[in-house]
């Protein structure tokens, strides 16, 4: 594998060429994807037991489901994998709020306990079947494959979850997939709304992956720019097709799918969700976290995130017209908030879920000298920090118009909700997660809280309630 002059690993941004890959970087990380396959073609699905036939023969395979993706292809896996000879159980995750189920602690132990002496797992869904068949056979110590049914999520090949643990979203490590099997045909069938929603995932992009440049730059997170090319090139395509993507056609499907197996890849590749999540993901989390609390029930996560990132990249800019010299670094050091006084803004807000809240929080607070120094660093490098992200952000009434495109939600009255949802998630979702991101650079230039209302009328997000 080469490297640049810097010594990064140029990483290929082709399916077949990264499964599986285990490259040494310059950054000081090794780069590995363990995933060995990933099959998207027209009768995938049948292929499955000769891919797993290096697992042995007679295995006791379990089926994570639910009610739809079981009719779908949980019936046709299961009567494939018994024709050779193995012995499927079926783990049915039940529905809940809003007729499906939930990535929650209730599921997980479910599925576990379903896994006990297991050979190997195979998750038959999306987002939540996934999730749930991730980190449980994780905990059991035994490998999974995907039988994709809808092409809504960037998780397929990550090596993170998103579980819903005591009332705040996590994300937390596992394994990837052995492999897995994504049917065109089978994909263009989910419902419009998860094809938009996988849309919508896809977008932010360009937002997260500026994100984890910045927190690279002004926090010294760990930063790499190898991972997060790999998704670049395959994103870009799926913008170019969105309209065909909308319209269902099985060749945009497969454009999709593709950039959103490479989306998940990448965040393997940079052991963190860092490259494909930012403060987009953030404020689609809160809204999911809040749901519960206000009796509503959770939106397709990734038409949240097309949504916010229309959002976030209206915020970036917005920050990119600051003039940095008009920063009064020591009267905003004098009046910066100490912990105390945030835990108790986090308490108001956040209510039941606080504590679990401040625990993220704090972790990335700064003390009034760390910020002091931050913000001199801000302001002293502001236009080598733009120069750094100006080559990936896309404006945000590009972004709007890729999503329009392919009929994908666009402002928060498609979601269901609230002028105030939206104000609330801008303001306050940067609590819920250590991650450093453009909602926290904002907030440490003493601009998010001012500046909210004419971002969220700047982005066009409140629809037909503006």
């Amino acid at each position: 594998m080469s490297v640049d002059k810097t010594g990064i690993a140029l990483l290929p941004s082709s399916l077949d060429k990264l499964l599986p890959i285990s490259v040494p970087c310059s950054c000081g990380r090794t780069h590995q994807v363990e995933t060995r396959w990933a099959e998207i073609q027209k009768g995938a699905l049948e292929n499955l037991p000769d891919r797993i036939k290096e697992l042995g023969s007679n295995l006791k395979v379990v089926l994570v489901v639910d009610a739809r993706t079981m009719q779908i292809a949980g019936q046709r896996t299961s009567e494939l994998l018994a024709s050779a000879s193995h012995k499927t159980e079926i783990c049915q995750l039940p529905d809940k709020a809003g007729g499906r189920p939930h990535a929650d602690e209730e599921n997980l132990n479910l599925a576990f306990s379903v896994m006990e002496n297991a050979d190997l797992a195979v998750a038959v869904g999306s987002g939540t079947c996934n999730d749930i068949a991730k980190l449980s056979s994780f905990k059991r110590s035994i490998p999974y494959c995907v039988v994709a049914t809808a092409p809504s999520m960037n998780g397929y090949t990550s090596s993170i979850a998103a579980i819903m643990k005591n009332g705040v979203k996590r994300t937390i490590e596992c394994h990837g997939p052995l492999g897995v099997i994504a049917d065109p045909e089978i994909l263009a069938k989910a419902p419009t709304e998860l094809i938009a929603a996988g849309l919508g995932d896809l977008e932010s992009k360009p937002t997260a992956t500026s994100d984890y440049r910045l927190a690279g730059l002004i926090r010294g997170d760990y930063y790499c720019p190898a991972p997060e090319k790999v998704v670049l090139e395959a994103e870009q395509k799926v913008a170019d097709a969105a309209q065909s993507i909308g319209s269902g056609d099985p060749e945009g499907i497969s454009l999709l799918t593709e950039a959103l197996l490479l989306s998940g890849l990448s965040m393997k590749l940079a052991g963190s969700s860092s490259p494909a999540s930012g403060g987009e993901h953030l404020i689609s989390h809160f809204w999911d976290m809040t749901a519960p609390l206000e009796g509503r029930v959770e939106g397709w996560h990734g038409a949240q995130v097309g949504v916010t990132t229309i959002v976030t990249s209206t915020l970036y800019e917005f920050l990119r017209k600051l003039d940095p010299s008009s920063l009064d670094i020591e009267s905003m050091v004098d009046s910066r908030p100490d912990l105390n006084d945030m835990r108790s803004t986090i308490g108001e807000v956040h209510g039941p879920l606080a504590e679990e809240v401040f625990v993220q929080f704090k972790q990335k607070h700064l003390d009034k000298a760390g910020y002091r120094k931050e913000l001199e660093f801000i302001v002293n490098n502001f236009q080598s920090l733009w120069d750094k992200v100006d080559d990936i952000l896309r404006p945000a009434h590009v972004v709007k118009s890729i999503l329009k495109s392919a009929n994908a939600p666009v402002d928060i009255h498609q979601l269901g909700l609230t002028p105030k949802h939206l104000e609330t998630g801008l303001l306050h979702a940067r609590e819920i997660r250590s991650r450093f991101t453009v909602l926290d650079l904002a907030a440490e230039l003493g601009v998010l809280k001012p500046m909210a209302d004419k971002i969220i009328h700047a982005s066009g997000c409140l629809g037909s309630l503006s």
